[in-house]
């Protein structure tokens, strides 16, 4: 079996304990759209206090997609916001699907961490997956 590289998209309240908590047995590349959230993991600034402890030389992060393309399991731990009318905006989900597709093998593993309703990662998001 190739060698476990995980890559978490998103690193907010799920994506960044769960980056902290594989880096422990894994190298582990944490990705996020918002280079606020990278520079502040970078500079190792804790934004949420009860995070395990890593193996800081197995854990990066970063805001380039292109530094995914090492990795062979990718868990997507994005938001789902639900608007004034309580239906979920996917568009993150999509976002975060097509930036996986982009660096997508043959062979990687694609977790979908987000809350989601029944059907949407089958449906909706392996198309986008297969069509990047």
């Amino acid at each position: 079996m190739e060698k476990m590289k995980v890559a978490i998209i998103g690193l907010g309240y799920v994506g960044l304990p769960l980056a902290h908590l594989f880096a422990t047995k894994y190298p582990v590349i944490g990705f996020d759209v918002k280079q606020s959230r990278v520079d502040a993991e970078k500079l190792n600034t804790v934004l949420l206090p009860h995070l395990p402890e890593s193996d800081e030389a197995g854990l990066y992060f970063t805001s380039d997609p292109s530094d995914l393309q090492s990795c062979n399991y990718y868990i997507v731990a994005v938001p789902t916001p639900v608007d004034t009318h309580h239906s979920p905006d996917l568009t993150p989900l999509y976002k975060a699907s097509e930036t996986v597709g982009r660096v997508l093998s043959k062979g990687d593993i694609v977790i979908y961490e987000s809350t989601v309703c029944p059907g949407i990662t089958e449906e909706e998001c392996v198309p986008i997956l297969a069509s990047t």
